[in-house]
């Protein structure tokens, strides 16, 4: 019959295989997914008013000025004049909002903290049971 320790080693060297491998490609996934598709830059821009409607432009330093014409419901809570925070994209800077983007990958990247944790802590505790034996 096994002692507790030889019990506790066999329980943290699966807990180490199960959060060491799944949490490592978690974060290489999570990592991939963020720094992968649309690259986000800000460029503080002002607003303007024309006869066409209101918009706003700003400066890029590949592309010269910019401008966007914003939509009907965002007309009325800028003034003309104004500055006004754009993200848009470096490769298309057409593609552009006002909101910052949300940052990508983040429910990966936390899965795989977790599970590298998990799988250390049980890494360490099996070399401490090891040790004992």
């Amino acid at each position: 019959m096994p002692s507790a320790l030889e019990s506790i080693g066999l329980i943290t060297e699966i807990l180490t295989w199960v959060g060491l491998v799944p949490g490592l490609l978690l974060l290489l996934a999570g990592w991939i997914v963020r720094h992968s598709g649309v690259k986000w830059r800000s460029a503080d821009g002002v607003v303007f008013m024309d006869g066409e409607g209101t918009g706003f432009r700003w400066f890029d330093k590949q592309h010269g000025f910019l401008q966007a014409r914003l939509p009907v419901e965002q007309e009325r809570s800028v003034v003309p004049g104004s500055d006004v925070l754009i993200y848009y994209d470096a490769h298309r800077p057409m593609t552009y909002r006002t909101t910052p983007p949300p940052e990508r990958g983040t429910i990966l990247l936390l899965l795989g903290k977790i599970l590298t944790a998990v799988g250390v802590a049980a890494f360490v505790a099996g070399l401490i049971v090891m040790l004992m034996l």
